[in-house]
């Protein structure tokens, strides 16, 4: 048996929905930089592709008066026409409850953060994802389920990740569940035409397993972003944050599916204390291997 975003929403409370404005200033990437022409050339090309079409989406949300909360996920991902479907014994393998890390590829962009957060919240609602602050201005409750991550440029990036991984690691210790995407970028290919491939896996997220004692879930998603998505990437870091909307937009009318796979064997989490850059490496492949599972 399978569920999907649209089941997700019928079983909304009707008193959960409310009629409210998102903030559509905040959904654009050209805060991925400082320089101001870069911001100029990435909103240009964004409103030329990908953001009217997302901002008459948002407009729908609005009219149907969204749940708030978990169901919120459901509820957007009904109006992008994106189902959901992994079957019951696949999210079985994510554990109820304790300290528990899912780790999963990074294909698309935005819209593999709403799917990971609509499917984890079918087993648990004590989690928090990683994420850029691009979905902060969404509705506020399903933003209290984020730990924003900080781009690169931000002058007060260093401190905002440390302060970022102190609230991963309160919440772990507190029981709960942390998922992130340990590429901290979006697959891409190292040609015009080659395949998208997934980047290497941040060791911090080895040390957060290592120090929390959690278990480890990898989740693999399937697809890549499309090829003028690949060929802007190869042109300029400038006109792949540009084109990023423009995937969210490629990214619906679609089922994605998920592949959840079976929590780490204590024996293979032994090297992630002895070398965590090589667990990681290993987990990056484990998690890809799933594809067709």
């Amino acid at each position: 048996m399978t569920h999907d975003a649209e089941n997700h929403l019928e079983q909304a409370n009707p008193t959960d929905a409310t009629a409210q404005q998102y903030d559509r200033g905040s959904l654009t990437y050209a805060n991925s930089f400082n320089n101001p022409v870069q911001s100029l050339v990435i909103r240009s090309v964004e409103w030329m592709t990908g953001k009217i079409s997302i901002l008459r989406m948002v407009r729908k949300l609005e009219r149907r008066g969204a749940p708030k909360g978990q169901a919120f996920w459901g509820a957007c991902l009904d109006v992008m026409g994106v189902q959901v479907r992994t079957p019951d014994d696949q999210l079985a393998n994510i554990p109820e409850d304790g300290p528990v890390v899912v780790v999963a590829n990074h294909p698309h962009g935005l819209t593999d953060g709403m799917v990971l957060a609509e499917l984890i919240g079918r087993r648990r609602n004590d989690y928090r994802i990683l994420t850029r602050s691009v979905l902060d201005g969404l509705d506020e409750v399903a933003s209290s389920y984020m730990i924003t991550v900080p781009f690169p440029h931000d002058p007060e990036a260093q401190q905002k990740m440390v302060e970022m991984r102190a609230q991963a690691m309160a919440h772990l210790k507190q029981g709960g569940l942390i998922t992130l995407f340990p590429s901290g970028v979006v697959a891409s290919s190292d040609s015009l035409m080659g395949p998208a491939i997934e980047r290497e896996w941040n060791v911090f997220t080895a040390q957060m397993i290592r120090r929390s004692g959690a278990r480890v879930v990898p989740i693999f998603f399937p697809g890549a972003n499309t090829r003028w998505y690949q060929i802007a990437n190869r042109l300029s870091a400038t006109m792949r944050q540009a084109l990023l909307l423009h995937e969210i937009v490629k990214s619906c009318n679609r089922v994605h599916s998920p592949v959840v796979g079976k929590e780490l064997t204590d024996e293979q989490l032994a090297t992630v204390k002895s070398d965590p850059r090589g667990f990681m490496a290993w987990l990056r492949d484990h998690t890809l291997a799933l594809a067709g599972k």
